[in-house]
């Protein structure tokens, strides 16, 4: 493998590191409102759709990094574990995975521009979910980031080779 393909692979996965660590800090502010948004989902439908849009929106994000975290390093430190059609295939492919899943994210989270996540309600009692949807938004940043990332990747399979 190319020492290219390597820095960039290497690079990938600092990135997506970086992903999960707001990734988590969103995850575990959100929890802060776990046990009260589910006694308000027995009351309402909305609160309930809302709980479980807000738990798959952050898991996919969650999962998403995780994945292209673990490619990234496999093909950055082990490339020889697969056979040269997946290190060709699977750049391509994490470049559709991350976008879907950042679509998925930024639906919920950012439908007016994609980016910027909500109206901030700065309301007592609600700093955690403030800091979770800032979280949310560097998380969106980072998916765009390693979307791109994957993008040069392929580019440079293409280029450079494995």
């Amino acid at each position: 493998m190319s020492s290219f393909m390597r820095v960039i692979h290497l690079a990938q996965a600092l990135l997506s590191g970086y992903g999960a660590f707001h990734s988590y800090k969103a995850i575990v502010n959100l929890q802060t409102y776990e046990a009260t948004t589910k006694k308000l989902a027995k009351w309402s439908d909305e609160v309930g759709k809302q709980l479980h849009k807000t738990r798959t929106t952050q898991a996919t994000a969650a999962l998403t990094i995780l994945f292209s975290t673990l490619t990234s390093l496999t093909l950055g430190i082990k490339p020889e574990v697969f056979p040269s059609s997946v290190l060709y295939a699977a750049p391509p492919c994490l470049v559709i995975v991350v976008l879907l899943a950042r679509s998925h994210v930024s639906n919920y989270w950012a439908p007016s521009d994609g980016k910027t996540v909500g109206v901030k309600v700065p309301l007592p009692n609600l700093d955690e979910y403030n800091k979770a949807q800032r979280a949310t938004e560097e998380v969106l940043k980072v998916l765009q980031w390693v979307e791109w990332s994957w993008v040069g990747a392929s580019l440079g399979a293409g280029m450079v080779g494995y």
